[in-house]
């Protein structure tokens, strides 16, 4: 690509930060041994394995869990989610999610629904886009042992309460609560307490790390019944050789999105009121899709007169890189289930665009981009 491309699908990837991939493919030259080898390179391997995940939980304050590294967040969290439900099946088969979690949050309950005969409760978010956590505990019931509940919603940023959820949920000890947050470290992450949290997911390329990996984090006291059979590794729940540059690379990554949350979440908003400011001038032509409280990161909004997939489209062929939907959805569905949840019309659920904003975005990407918005409402049909 010669024409100059501003790129504003960040929540469907990132780009990865250069010191990232300089460590990765360092380590690649000096830790090329297998973790799980008897022999002196082997070991030396598996303790800087350790290490990374040691060091990781104390960038999360976290005491009580463990890491399980995995091929990106939708392994976390099917292993977390069938592997916790298949496991305490025998303590009811009762389990809680929302209607707009990501879909391979989604797929993993309506399996369990379909083919291991547990009962979904599918929870609607409120008025604001929100799930409330009156709203989770309404629906618990005496057979209740599982709830999931997405950190920041993919494609409309909205923020869930998931700290007070967990805390409402102490109150059900027998209830395992595991939260998706790929959309929340190093962009809404700023006063979790993630110690709260039972079981959480994480993405190594949805905050500059490389595609292919990711993160269940644990309580140590939670059994999983593995969904890979092997040689062991991972405490036995993930089995399969360890890609050591990878998790070095991931801690790299964890490190610098934990680090420069502040600055760079001030400066992110700062790009995103732009936006709204933007799209709130143009009533006829677009409507926000703009939950209470939600991520800048993330700005939704429908077009009213105009197809969606046709705007998404000029803006490409104009050098501007936004989305419709979900990427992990984008070819199966026409409209945003995320924005139908919303009690949206027809015409806003068919056609939404998503922008999703990155610290690497200029002011000057975000003029140019509006601008040629306004170019193409003139010039398209």
């Amino acid at each position: 690509m010669n024409k100059k491309i501003i790129y504003l699908d960040n929540a469907a990837t990132t780009k990865v930060e250069p010191l990232v991939l300089d460590l990765y493919n360092r380590a690649h030259e000096v830790y090329f041994a297998n973790p799980s080898s008897i022999h002196k390179l082997g070991q030396e391997a598996n303790y800087v394995l350790e290490k990374t995940k040691e060091n990781i939980l104390r960038m999360f304050k976290l005491y009580d869990h463990q890491i399980v590294y995995t091929s990106g967040a939708t392994e976390a969290n099917n292993l977390a989610i069938k592997g916790a439900c298949l496991r305490y099946k025998n303590r009811g088969r009762h389990i809680i999610t929302s209607i707009y979690e990501h879909p391979s949050v989604l797929e993993a309950f309506r399996q369990l629904e379909a083919e291991f005969d547990f009962k979904v409760t599918y929870l609607k978010p409120n008025s604001d886009g929100v799930i409330t956590a009156d709203n989770v505990i309404a629906n618990i019931k005496r057979d209740t042992i599982f709830v999931s509940i997405m950190a920041v919603n993919n494609e409309i940023g909205a923020i869930n309460p998931i700290e007070e959820i967990a805390d409402k949920l102490k109150a059900y000890p027998k209830v395992i609560f595991h939260s998706d947050c790929s959309q929340l470290i190093g962009k809404a992450n700023k006063e979790i307490n993630f110690n709260k949290i039972d079981m959480f997911t994480v993405s190594a390329h949805k905050m500059h790390g490389l595609v292919g990996f990711g993160a269940l984090f644990k309580r140590k006291k939670i059994d999983l019944l593995p969904l890979a059979s092997g040689g062991g590794q991972e405490y036995n729940l993930r089995s399969g050789t360890s890609d050591l540059a990878s998790a070095l690379a991931f801690e790299k990554t964890v490190m610098m999105a934990l680090s420069s949350f502040d600055d760079r979440y001030e400066y992110v908003a700062s790009l995103a009121n732009k936006i709204i400011a933007h799209i709130s001038m143009k009533k006829d032509e677009f409507e926000l899709n703009l939950p209470n409280p939600y991520n800048p990161y993330i700005i939704n909004f429908s077009s009213l007169k105009k197809k969606g997939s046709v705007i998404v489209e000029a803006l490409s062929n104009n050098g501007v890189m936004v989305s419709s939907v979900s990427a992990c959805h984008s070819s199966k569905e026409k409209g945003s289930y995320v924005v139908a949840s919303l009690g949206k019309s027809d015409v806003a659920v068919n056609n939404t665009i998503r922008v999703s904003l990155d610290y690497n975005n200029t002011e000057e990407e975000i003029d140019e981009f509006l601008s040629i918005l306004d170019k193409i409402l003139g010039e398209i049909r």
